[in-house]
């Protein structure tokens, strides 16, 4: 904003125009005023310059805060797929932790598994030694059993023959003596039975 001087410096006031006042206007004013319009010019300059500071230093700024903008917004986003990935490792985390829950379970079942398998090899290393006696047993009972049956065979048979031969002599005794009364018969005859079933017992 320019001021403009009431009055050009070489214009001459004329009696008709205005009488001056001794007491009211001063012959130095116009002095005044130049210096006062100078140092009101120098002032609007340096403000105007200063404005254009202010402007550049302002277009800065807001450069500077459209990059603050959008690195604000930037580190949002990073924010964003930060929270993400923290959620995707919170839930593997829990995943893995659940995996290794299941593998200690797996591997007390295992540990389990395996002792009873020891156990029922023990076991049936135990039946088959019993089995193995049981057989032996049975083998040496049914050796046994049969060298029994030959023996009773055997006699069986020697029995039978020392009774037929009992028998022949019985008879062949019978036909050569002579007749005997059936008292004495009978009693020979219950002789003959008591040998015979002496030779029996």
């Amino acid at each position: 904003m320019s001021l403009q001087p009431a009055y050009a410096e070489n214009d001459v006031l004329t009696d008709s125009a205005c009488r001056p006042d001794p007491v009211r206007v001063n012959p130095s004013i116009s002095a005044t005023l130049r210096s006062d319009y100078e140092a009101l010019r120098n002032d609007v300059q340096q403000a105007n310059e200063l404005a254009a500071e202010f402007q550049r230093q302002l277009s800065g700024k807001s450069n500077d805060f459209a990059q603050l903008k959008q690195l604000f917004e930037k580190t949002q986003e990073d924010l964003g797929h930060l929270h993400a990935g923290i959620a995707a490792l919170r839930e593997e985390r829990h995943r893995l932790a659940n995996e290794a829950m299941k593998g200690e379970a797996y591997k007390m079942k295992l540990t389990s598994v395996t002792s009873e398998r020891a156990r029922l090899r023990i076991d049936l290393e135990v039946i088959r030694n019993a089995l193995a006696v049981s057989k032996e047993e049975m083998t040496r009972c049914l050796y046994q059993r049969d060298k029994q049956i030959a023996d009773l065979t055997v006699e069986n048979t020697q029995l039978k023959q020392a009774l037929a031969e009992a028998r022949r002599r019985s008879a062949e005794s019978t036909q050569s003596s002579p007749p005997v009364p059936a008292a004495s018969k009978s009693l020979h005859d219950d002789g003959d039975a008591a040998s015979v079933e002496i030779a029996f017992s």
